[in-house]
């Protein structure tokens, strides 16, 4: 049987090609993930060897000790104590900062990095570790001089004896330095990861990082020859003051590296794990459909076998080793694959953010590659069980005569959809009217159970769906026969069509959702928000916790403009413990004047006094207050960044909106307790009558020395808005072109395979006088059924997801409406029908250049 069954399959290769593309695709998106993840992490490690190759010991703060405000410093007492342990050769104090940002030469407009780290550091000359050396001019000597990286040179257009502008954000304001030198890092690198880098005077450096001269955040040390790092670690240690800690170069190293892994696992999974679950369970119902055909097409092969004493055992396992030979051809080429992806993923983002990382070579751990077989193998043996189980039913009679195998009967099938449809709905419906923490649970449950009930109940819609389809699309006899071929199998049609189902319920939900909240969003606040002009802080550099932003005499400034009636800062931080717990996912803010801010924003009281607050005072949403039981007169204790935890008295409660949900705002006096006196946002209005376009020019030149702070108009809000829908739709777009892509290979087989089983028919039908043409209009007519079908299927189910989903948001006022994107359907539509095309081309071609005498004679 195991020489037959290889015998079998090797014979039919050609037919099982494309469901190994479907592994192929799967695997190499789960894969890939993994490759990209550790070959980028390798590329990190080597280089944290390189650049700390000369650091033995590195004093730190603990972790426990980094999270203080402020953070502990070292002396210049300690550093040089520090210098004088037997065995250390070489120690510098560390003074760096972050979010100390330059200024474009050319434009004067801020350089900006893509995700990396905008550095300060204090020099005092050469470096003893040979990080950096100057490439051009010297190291500043002066606090009114800077040295710049090479990179960061090319990106603010400076070259020595510039003046260059440098946003300091300890002191919340820009100057200008003289760039005196340019430095290269160690291998003559430009940068390290797309890094800025800025050097000044050391004692300068440490009165605006720290507030004093002889003040240092951490310390290198150098070892001397025969002295290891462990032994220099525990020389040093009792001299390691409180709130620091001494570690050996090579586990400062592996530290830094494992910190990196862990972003690198985060940001490739949830960016490819999507990709690779869709490829897999599309996948799933083209394998499912390849092996149930090819099952019906050897319906006397198979009765053969169990005339001749086959057990039902043997042949259901002969077709499971098809199976577990298709899954294993398809997880190598996919892995190889992912590996590909994985080399091309490092390379490109690498160059997306400027770094330039020393080579290590791929990496492939042992966990892509069993991954990999583990689940190739597995979703190719769960999509062939059925066929294999039906193989095995197949009677030993069957051998004997040729039998015509009608459809079964779809009463069964009917029972069990509704089985599973009709629970999932209903738990989905419980979900989204909250049941606790068990709502997501619930709600995941609830999706799954009713989308696998609505794809049972698929073949039930096949024929009154796609023949109405049919009629739009069959034209003449030859379209007609192609909507007849699509319906004569209801069953076979509706699992070819569910592949593309998959990605259109997908992107159809998330459409519905996007243009309801875009809708939400733009009619929100054009009714609700009174301000003609919003200033705004890019947190790509640090949390908002005060420390980003701009300041109160910024404020004040723009107040001062002719034409401003009001300006209203806010100042947020989402750092703070609320009632011993975590703080309103909308953010904790302050504000200087909340009774200015009521009529701006058309807040309405729902409880107590929307006024200015004193001191101790807070107010809070419904919904926030409504889940976290509080009422008017209460006392929440707030611990914010600094000051520890003190109670403040609930006045107020204001109405929930979809911007004004989940929040609570505190008075200004609160700011003081933020990690620092910077706000992050602005709503300015304008007196009757002013052009914004004439006030907004000017309220950005007082902004100017903010690198991270934006002006526009109150579009400009709905744009931030919106942009983060925007980008969620465009992933799950990309989504819906693999199932597409998946969903075309299916019709592709499913037609190659018919046309085989149709062989003699076909035969039949061009001796009667059909063209070659009338046969590539019948197939193609087939294909755009199925996939027109698939598409609505997908389109219906995702509006009703999204309008349940949307419901459920509006009561809890994340949304005010819903809206269906009526536009982005049709164009869903006719992509499906592109798809059909493409995807009947080479079976159309293949049909219509059958031999028609040997067709006729074709068993």
């Amino acid at each position: 049987m195991l020489r037959a069954s290889l015998k079998s399959l090797f014979s039919r290769k050609l037919r099982l090609t494309l469901a190994i593309v479907a592994i192929v695709l799967g695997v190499s998106f789960l894969s890939g993930a993994f490759v990209l993840s550790d070959s980028l992490t390798a590329r990190f490690e080597k280089l944290l060897r390189s650049i700390n190759q000369n650091v033995a010991v590195q004093v730190m703060p603990t972790e426990e000790a980094a999270d203080d405000d402020p953070q502990p410093l070292l002396t210049q007492q300690q550093v040089d104590a520090l210098a004088q342990v037997p065995g250390v050769a070489t120690a510098q104090g560390d003074v760096t900062a972050l979010g100390v940002i330059p200024f474009d030469v050319r434009d004067g407009k801020p350089v900006t990095t893509q995700g990396a780290p905008q550095i300060g550091g204090g020099v005092t000359g050469d470096d003893p570790f040979a990080l950096v050396s100057i490439a051009d001019g010297r190291w500043p000597t002066a606090e009114t001089e800077v040295t710049i990286s090479r990179y960061t040179a090319e990106q603010a257009h400076a070259a020595v004896g510039d003046r260059l502008k440098v946003y300091l954000p300890e002191v919340n304001e820009a100057r200008e330095f003289t760039l005196v030198g340019i430095v290269a890092y160690e291998g003559d690198r430009d940068s390290l990861a797309g890094e800025t880098l800025i050097l000044f005077q050391e004692a300068f450096a440490q009165r605006t990082f720290y507030g004093a001269e002889g003040r240092f955040s951490g310390a290198y040390l150098g070892t001397e020859p025969g002295v290891t790092q462990e032994q220099l670690r525990d020389r040093v240690a009792p001299l390691v003051p409180a709130g620091f800690e001494a570690k050996t170069g090579e586990q400062a190293n592996e530290d830094a590296a494992n910190e990196v892994q862990e972003g690198l696992s985060a940001v490739t999974t949830y960016f490819f794990g999507p990709f690779a679950i869709v490829a897999l369970l599309v996948g799933i119902f083209l394998i499912f459909n390849t092996f149930n055909i090819l099952v019906a097409q050897r319906a006397k092969e198979l009765a053969l076998f169990r005339a001749m004493g086959a057990s039902w055992g043997q042949v259901t396992s002969s077709v499971l080793v098809e199976a577990v030979l298709v899954g294993v051809v398809g997880s190598t080429l996919g892995l190889l694959a992912g590996i590909g992806l994985g080399m091309a993923g490092s390379s490109a983002l690498t160059s997306f953010i400027g770094a330039q990382l020393p080579g290590a070579g791929i990496q492939v751990g042992a966990t892509p590659i069993i991954l990999a077989y583990a689940v190739g193998v597995l979703v190719t043996v769960i999509a062939a069980f059925v066929p294999a189980v039906r193989a095995s039913a197949v009677p030993p009679l069957a051998a004997m005569r040729d039998v015509a195998r009608p459809d079964k009967p779809l009463l069964a099938l009917s029972i069990a959809g509704t089985a599973l449809a009709v629970p999932g709905a209903a738990l989905t419906g419980a979900a989204l009217t909250g049941i606790g923490g068990l709502t997501l649970p619930a709600l995941l449950i609830g999706v799954l159970l009713f989308f696998l009930g609505v794809t049972l109940l698929s073949p039930l819609l096949t024929r009154p769906l796609a023949g109405l389809i049919g009629r739009a699309v069959g034209w003449g006899i030859s379209g007609q026969l192609g909507v007849r071929n699509a319906l004569r199998n209801p069953r076979r049609t509706a699992v070819t069509a569910a592949a593309l189902m998959i990605g259109v319920t997908l992107v159809s939900t998330a459409s519905v959702l996007a243009a309801s909240f875009n809708k939400t969003i733009d009619e929100t606040i054009s009714s609700t928000i009174g301000a003609e002009i919003v200033i705004q802080t890019n947190s790509t550099q640090g949390p908002p916790d005060g420390t980003i932003g701009f300041s109160s005499e910024a404020i004040d400034e723009v107040r001062a403009l002719p034409g401003v009636d009001q300006a209203v800062p806010f100042y947020l931080t989402v750092d703070a413990r609320v009632d011993n717990g975590s703080p309103p996912f909308g953010g904790v803010f302050a504000i200087d004047d909340l009774a200015v801010a009521r009529d701006m924003f058309a807040l309405k009281a729902v409880e107590g006094d929307l006024r200015t607050l004193g001191p101790d005072e807070v107010v809070a949403d419904q919904n926030t207050a409504d889940s976290r039981g509080w009422s008017v007169g209460d006392a929440i204790p707030v611990e914010l960044n600094k000051g520890g935890e003190r109670p403040y008295r609930l006045v107020g409660v204001y109405e929930s909106t979809p911007i004004w949900t989940d929040t609570m705002i505190l008075p200004q006096a609160a700011v003081s307790n933020f990690n620092g006196p910077l706000a992050f946002q602005a709503y300015v209005s304008l007196d009757d009558g002013t052009d914004p376009g004439t006030v907004i020019p000017e309220v950005e030149s007082i902004m100017s020395d903010y690198p991270l702070v934006t002006v526009g108009d109150r579009s400009s809000l709905i744009d931030q808005f919106t942009s983060f829908t925007d980008i969620a739709l465009g992933i799950i777009s990309v989504l819906l072109g693999v199932a597409i892509v998946i969903a075309l290979l299916g019709i592709l087989n499913t037609l190659l395979l018919s046309i085989y089983e149709r062989t003699r028919e076909l035969g039949m039908l061009r001796a009667v006088g059909m063209s070659r043409g009338g046969v590539t209009r019948m197939v193609g007519t087939e294909s755009v059924v199925m996939a027109v079908f698939g598409c609505v299927l997908g389109i219906v189910m995702g509006i009703a997801l999204g309008v349940a989903i949307a419901t459920a948001l509006i009561d809890r006022d994340f949304l005010t409406t819903i809206a269906i994107p009526w536009v982005s359907l049709i164009v869903f539509v006719l992509i499906a029908v592109v798809a059909g095309v493409l995807a009947a081309l080479w079976p159309a071609r293949r049909a219509a250049r059958l031999n028609v005498l040997a067709a006729i004679a074709y068993e």
